[in-house]
């Protein structure tokens, strides 16, 4: 039988949760194994959890459309874009898109399911990924995956991001309502199989904290294989950032002007509530 004990020691003698600490910067969507099992997430129509439903991304189309002033034959950049959901639904409206995410499940979907559909994909860290100069009439950066990076990294992105539009190109910046941020501790765990956490039958403990020093929210969870008694640790950090926060830094990128959007402008989908849209040119 395995012995579990060196685990559960490391388990029982835990850091604190710290923003971007080693163990809680951000989920590891490059790792192939990983982005499969969280490609199926995505692709769940039982919940929100990692993409929205299909229906909500239609309707948000349709208003991000109206937010950025495009149309028919304008091109969109798709930062941390996923399995191309949100560019397919850009795409049948005529509109090309160039998406970029680190997850190659993610991509690879994405491009199958906008064959002969106007649309780009790179596999790359938006941290890195180069982009052309002046080339785009809008971009999108969604679901709040700026609040992950670190405030340095997230200005160096959004900067890269604006030399890569044309002169007037607005962004859309959706970010969690900081005033919805839940603040208190909590601690749950569970045992599962065949999901986001790994193929074999494991425990998994999960915690979560505000680090009060970042303003962010630290999620962690520590999975232990029940039959080897390995154990893997997954973390992310999620900044809260107020709107003056938001408006500096976008300045800061090159978009001066900020229109900020609370709750979507009562667009109705679960959750709409807990995000704030910046709309920055």
């Amino acid at each position: 039988m395995a012995d579990h004990r060196e685990a559960l020691r490391r388990i029982a003698a835990h850091e604190p949760l710290r923003a971007w600490s080693a163990d809680a910067t951000d989920l590891p969507w490059g790792d192939p194994a990983f982005s499969e099992r969280m490609l199926r997430e995505h692709l769940d129509q039982a919940h929100e959890l990692a993409s929205r439903r299909l229906d909500t991304i239609e309707r948000q189309t349709d208003r991000l459309i109206e937010w950025l002033r495009i149309g028919p034959g304008s091109s969109l950049l798709d930062v941390t874009c996923g399995p191309g959901l949100v560019a397919a639904a850009f795409a049948r409206r005529a509109i090309s898109v160039t998406g970029v995410d680190v997850s190659p499940a993610a991509i690879r979907h994405a491009i199958e399911i906008t064959a002969g559909m106007p649309c780009t994909f790179i596999e790359a860290d938006v941290r890195e990924v180069p982009l052309p100069l002046a080339e785009f009439d809008a971009a999108i950066y969604l679901y709040g995956q700026s609040g992950v990076p670190r405030p340095d990294d997230l200005r160096e992105i959004l900067f890269r991001v604006r030399r890569s539009l044309r002169p007037g190109a607005p962004l859309v910046l959706e970010m969690r309502d900081a005033a919805t941020v839940d603040r208190s501790p909590a601690s749950s765990w569970w045992a599962g199989a065949d999901d986001l956490f790994g193929r074999e039958a494991h425990v998994v403990l999960t915690e979560r904290a505000w680090d009060p020093d970042a303003r962010a929210t630290v999620e962690r969870h520590l999975v232990l294989d029940v039959e080897t008694g390995a154990l893997s640790i997954f973390g992310v950090t999620e900044r809260a950032f107020e709107q003056p926060e938001i408006a500096a830094i976008l300045s800061q990128a090159g978009f001066p002007k900020v229109e900020f959007r609370p709750g979507w402008d009562g667009l109705l989908f679960e959750g709409a509530t807990d995000w704030l849209v910046a709309i920055g040119q």
